[in-house]
């Protein structure tokens, strides 16, 4: 920017102006580049969960066939991976959920103060 010594006012104003638009579009980058960040991690994950989950239901059925051969009853097989899920379930949400709920507020707090020292 050229400065017009003729009138300090007015290019200090110019200059005002300028910083508080370069200022502006500074701010408005960061925040794009921060909901960038966000919204990769977020489909990261859902990625992520979605393979694991495909995994382990694969690991289930063979689990419930396997379970099945061995008692001679393909139905009654699946009966007991199913009591056996239901009993997981029912540990979970008596015990569990309060650990699991602490341990992804610490992940959460954590990546964002990773993130906010990277910036």
């Amino acid at each position: 920017m050229d400065i017009n010594t003729d009138q300090p006012l007015k290019a200090l104003k110019a200059q005002i102006l300028e910083y508080i638009e370069l200022k502006t579009e500074l701010t408005r980058l960061s925040v794009i580049e921060y909901i960038a960040k966000v919204a990769s991690l977020i489909f990261a994950a859902i990625i992520g969960f979605i393979l694991i989950s495909l995994v382990f239901l694969s690991l289930f059925i063979a689990l419930s066939f396997f379970i099945g051969q061995w008692v001679h009853s393909y139905g009654l097989g699946f009966l007991i991976s199913a009591g056996f899920y239901l009993l997981l379930l029912w540990y979970f949400s008596t015990f569990g959920r309060k650990q699991v709920r602490n341990y992804i507020i610490r992940k959460v707090l954590e990546q964002t103060d990773s993130n906010a020292n990277n910036d």
